[in-house]
C-alpha cells in the first residue's frame, strides 16, 4: 500500500507554502494591475470632466479667468461671501430668433444666498416695471437687456444688473441670462421635473393663435411631472392669469430643477452631467468668473436643504406697485409712493423673520385687474399718423376709472358722494339727468 509519510514535517510544510506563496503573489499582482488601470481610468475621466468643465464654464463666462486660476482662491474671494450674503440676478429671454422681442427679458428675478443661516430669497420683479434706464431714459425694466446689447455683446446684463440694483438697493454680485431653449433642454436632460398644484390650471387664449403648447394648455391638480415642453409653457402662460403669478409659477420651476439637478442620481450619472454641461454652454451667458461658480457650487452644497422665501412684487391691495399707462399707450407698473423706498427695504429684510411672516401671496381676484400690453411701437406709429388708439385701465388712491377710445368718443362714467347727497351721471353725449337727494 502506498502512503505518504508525513515524518518530515518541516521539509513538507515549505513545499506547500512555496506552492501558496506562488498563487498569492499572482493574485496581487492582478489585483495591482486592476488597480493601476481603474485608477488610471479614473483619472483619465477626471481629467476629461475638468477640461470639459473649465472649457464649458469659460465658454458662458464674460471673464477671461478658467478653472485653474480658483486654485490660490478660497469661499471668502466670492464677492458678497464677506458680507454673509450674495446675490445673483437670473434673466430670462426669448432668445435669437424668436418672435415677440428676443433680447426681452420677461423673467427678473434676483436669487439671493445667506450661506450661514442656511437660507435663500427668490424675488421677482415684473417685466412691465416702469424704470429709467441709464442712457435711455423711461422704459420698461425688461427692455433693459436689449437696450444694454445694444450698446456691445454681454453689455445687457451689466446694464439690467445697473436698474435692479437701482430698484431693489442690493448689491447684485452676479448676473446668469438663459433662454427658453436652455429651460426646455435642460429639463428634458433631467428626465423632467414634479411641480405641486393645488388647483388645475389652464392657459386658453394665449397659445391659441400661435399654435404653440397644444394651443389649449392644461395641467391637472397635483404633483405634476413637466417635460421640458410643458415647463416651458407653464412658465410663459399668462393671460389667463397675470405676469404676478406667472413668476411664482416660474420660481416653483426653477426650484424643481435645482433639486433634481442636485440630487445625487443626476450627479453621479456622467452623461447626464455632460448634455447639462453642453446645454447650458450653448444657451446660458454669465458675468461670474469660471473659478467662481465652482466656489459658488461648493457654498451652496454645504447648505443642507435650505429654506426658501418667494416674494412676487405686485399691484395687488397690499402690493407696492399700482398699474398706469405710458405716454405712447402702454400698460405699466409704477411703485406706489413715487419711489422704490418700500421695494428696496423689503428686499434689505427678507431674511427677517417678521418679514418673511409678512409676505403672503395675495388670492385670486385681489390683484388690479388688467389688460394685455398694447405694442410700442405700434402705438406710436399710429400717434404719429394722427391716430392713437388707447385701452388702458388705470386704478389710482380716488377710485376712478376711465376709459379712452381713439375714435374720440368718450364715455365716462364717475360717481362721487359730497356732503350735499348729491348723484351726478355725465354723459359725453350731452344728455344731463340729475337727481337730487
Amino acid at each position: 500500500m502506498a502512503f505518504y509519510s508525513f515524518d518530515n514535517t518541516d521539509s513538507n510544510k515549505s513545499k506547500f507554502s512555496g506552492l501558496f506563496k506562488k498563487d498569492a503573489d499572482g493574485k496581487r499582482k492582478k489585483l495591482k494591475k486592476v488597480l493601476v488601470a481603474a485608477g488610471v481610468v479614473i483619472l483619465l475621466l477626471g481629467g476629461l470632466f475638468y477640461w470639459k468643465a473649465s472649457a464649458i464654464l469659460s465658454k458662458i463666462s464674460t471673464g477671461n479667468s478658467n478653472l485653474l486660476s480658483g486654485l490660490l482662491k478660497n469661499e471668502d474671494d466670492v464677492k458678497g461671501m464677506k458680507d454673509g450674503r450674495i446675490n445673483v440676478l437670473l434673466l430670462g429671454e426669448r432668445g435669437s430668433n424668436m418672435p415677440g422681442g428676443d433680447l426681452l427679458t420677461d423673467t427678473i428675478m434676483v436669487m439671493s444666498i445667506k450661506p450661514d443661516d442656511n437660507k435663500v430669497a427668490m424675488i421677482s420683479i415684473p417685466r412691465d416695471l416702469y424704470v429709467d434706464i441709464p442712457g435711455y431714459g423711461a422704459h420698461k425694466i425688461n427692455e433693459a437687456n436689449s437696450r444694454g446689447e445694444s450698446e456691445g455683446k454681454d453689455k445687457g446684463m451689466e446694464k439690467a444688473k445697473q436698474v435692479v440694483e437701482n430698484v431693489t438697493g442690493l448689491p447684485i454680485h452676479y448676473v446668469v441670462l438663459g433662454n427658453f431653449e436652455a429651460l426646455r433642454e435642460v429639463v428634458n436632460t433631467l428626465g423632467g421635473v414634479t411641480v405641486h398644484l393645488d388647483k388645475p390650471f389652464s392657459e386658453t387664449s394665449q397659445f391659441v393663435d400661435g399654435g404653440e403648447c397644444g394651443g389649449v394648455f392644461s395641467l391637472p391638480a397635483g404633483d405634476v411631472k413637466l417635460d421640458g415642453n410643458t415647463a416651458l409653457c407653464y412658465s410663459r402662460a399668462r393671460y389667463n392669469s397675470n405676469d404676478f403669478d406667472r413668476a411664482r409659477r416660474q420660481q416653483d420651476v426653477i426650484v424643481a430643477i435645482k433639486e433634481k439637478a442636485l440630487s445625487i442620481g443626476t450627479l453621479a450619472d456622467f452623461s447626464k452631467v455632460n448634455d447639462l454641461a453642453d446645454t447650458i454652454g450653448d444657451n446660458v451667458r454669465t458675468t461670474t468668473e469660471p473659478w467662481e461658480m465652482q466656489k459658488l457650487f461648493g457654498i451652496y452644497q454645504k447648505m443642507q436643504n435650505p429654506g426658501i422665501i418667494h416674494k412676487v412684487f405686485d399691484n395687488s391691495q397690499n402690493g407696492l406697485l399700482y398699474s398706469s399707462v405710458s405716454d405712447i399707450g402702454a400698460y405699466i407698473l409704477l411703485p406706489k409712493g413715487g419711489n422704490f423706498d418700500k421695494i428696496k427695504e423689503v428686499c434689505q429684510n427678507i431674511f427677517d423673520e417678521q418679514a418673511v411672516q409678512s409676505i403672503v401671496p395675495p388670492q385670486d381676484g385681489n390683484y388690479e385687474n388688467v389688460q394685455e400690453p398694447i405694442d410700442p411701437d405700434k402705438v406710436k406709429k399710429k400717434k404719429d399718423n394722427g391716430n392713437s388708439n388707447t385701452n388702458a385701465q388705470s386704478v389710482t388712491n380716488s377710485n376712478s376709472n376711465k376709459n379712452s377710445n381713439s375714435n374720440s368718443n368718450k364715455n365716462s362714467n364717475s360717481n362721487s358722494n359730497k356732503n350735499g347727497n348729491s348723484n351726478k351721471n355725465s354723459n359725453s353725449n350731452k344728455n344731463d339727468n340729475k337727481k337730487k337727494n
